[in-house]
């Protein structure tokens, strides 16, 4: 918490007399090597300073930035930070590009750079258990059921009590994790199993509740234990919450609420956990549907219309659908004796109808669930404008399409990770509000 709090408040400062610039991949060769500090900008974003002597030498290639604007960097264009802090702990950055090919060395090479995260790795006391425990700031409010109690008192005798239902406890996989209230507004999800953790479980988790709550999840700290090796990530800002247009998929007010919101962070990980070393990309979908509703009401429908097709031919993609037979048209255009250039274009058209579109996956996936087909009328007139350039007035039957389409959005993720609960209905008017100015969910 102590990291945590001070990266998000801008404060960090790790003074280390010893850094070194590690050429990838094999980080055996030292392309630079310094004095300097680790520290945090008032926006949480982690950055480094570094001075190296100027020895009169050129620097390592991997520093000359020699690329033309545009070309891509490979890994062995970047380096790695390596710092020993003052007190003795080590610190490894992720892969960054330095360019030194326009400073003047006199007399030191000076070297600020951001980076996104940097790690130390130490030996601890082994245990039985593997755990992994995730520091997210500015977290917006979950539907918490269990109870802290806290009771303070002086020799002996009590003189005070309090009590918050601010926890949570679930069962993920072969995790016990708890997703706990912490001061200063962070979310804390810490998890425990008898196995590894995969490495890329801190990621699935956050994606998990970025879904559910419809927001922007972003960790600031993430330790790992395993047999005895401790990991202690820190990782960069800024830790915005930008408001956004896109509501969760379900109502989380109340004791059945909250009981379909941790349904769903449930099955939504273990479906994107099964599919994790396979490309597949519906977290980048659905991650380009949030960014978008942080915008502007066009581009959060332009984004929502053309990220639901994509999502679509992702999910839907074994729904058997029967293609059109219209070999009977292309038979009686052949007998046509029009323009032969305008011939061709007509039967190039009639051979696209015989594939099967996305839309008709869709169609036959609402016929075969019992998913209303207003859901997908509504998506078509929302998609097909934006797709060619066109205006979607935010007001009225805009807005209503809009709405309509991001639980069409929701409902085909929800059959996807085989969540069958209720989905908040945002295609029917008024379903922002229990009754007249109340609000649906907890800011």
């Amino acid at each position: 918490m102590e990291y945590a709090t001070a990266i998000k408040g801008g404060t960090l400062d790790l003074i280390c007399p010893e850094m070194e610039l590690l050429v990838c991949p094999s980080y055996d060769q030292i392309a630079l090597k310094g004095v300097g500090a680790i520290r945090s900008d008032n926006l949480g974003r982690l950055y480094f300073r570094m001075i190296s002597p100027f020895l009169g030498a050129a620097p390592h290639r991997s520093l000359l930035g020699s690329k033309l604007a545009g070309e891509v960097y490979s890994l062995e264009d970047c380096v790695i930070l390596r710092a020993i802090d003052e007190t003795g702990r080590e610190w490894r950055s992720n892969p960054l590009t330095v360019d030194l090919s326009n400073e003047i060395p006199l007399p030191n090479y000076h070297v600020r750079k951001h980076t996104s995260n940097i790690l130390h790795s130490r030996e601890g006391s082994r245990t039985e258990h593997s755990s992994v425990r995730i520091l997210i700031p500015g977290a917006p409010s979950l539907p918490f059921d269990m109870v802290t109690q806290d009771r303070r008192s002086v020799g002996g005798r009590e003189i005070g009590y309090s009590s918050s239902i601010d926890r949570h406890e679930h069962h993920i996989g072969g995790a016990i994790v708890t997703f706990r209230h912490e001061e200063e507004g962070f979310l804390s999800v810490s998890a425990t199993q008898s196995g590894a953790f995969e490495p890329t479980w801190p990621e699935l988790m956050c994606h998990a509740l970025r879904f559910a709550t419809g927001q922007t999840i972003l960790p600031v700290v993430i330790t790992r234990e395993l047999k005895g090796r401790e990991d202690l990530g820190l990782h960069s800002g800024p830790f915005w919450r930008y408001s956004s247009l896109i509501p969760p998929p379900v109502y989380f007010r109340g004791r059945e609420g909250a009981g379909n919101f941790w349904r769903v962070v449930e099955l939504f990980f273990n479906h994107i956990e099964k599919h994790q070393f396979e490309p597949y990309p519906l977290l980048d979908e659905l991650e380009g549907i949030r960014r978008g509703a942080q915008g502007s009401f066009q581009t959060a429908c332009l984004t929502l219309g053309v990220g639901i097709e994509s999502i679509a031919k992702l999910l839907l993609k074994d729904e058997l659908v029967s293609p059109p037979s219209i070999r009977p048209l292309l038979d009686h255009l052949e007998l046509w004796q029009g323009d032969a250039a305008l011939k061709k274009r007509a039967q190039g058209a009639l051979s696209r109808l015989s594939d099967v579109s996305t839309a008709d996956l869709m169609y036959a996936w609402a016929k075969r669930t019992g998913i209303s087909g207003e859901l997908l009328d509504g998506w078509k007139k929302l998609r097909n404008p934006k797709a060619h350039g066109e205006t979607v007035t935010e007001e009225g039957p805009g807005w209503s399409l809009y709405c309509s389409a991001v639980e069409l959005l929701h409902r085909m993720v929800a059959y996807a990770i085989g969540y069958d609960g209720p989905i908040l209905e945002t295609s029917h008017l008024g379903w922002g509000l229990e009754k007249p100015g109340a609000p649906l969910f907890l800011s």
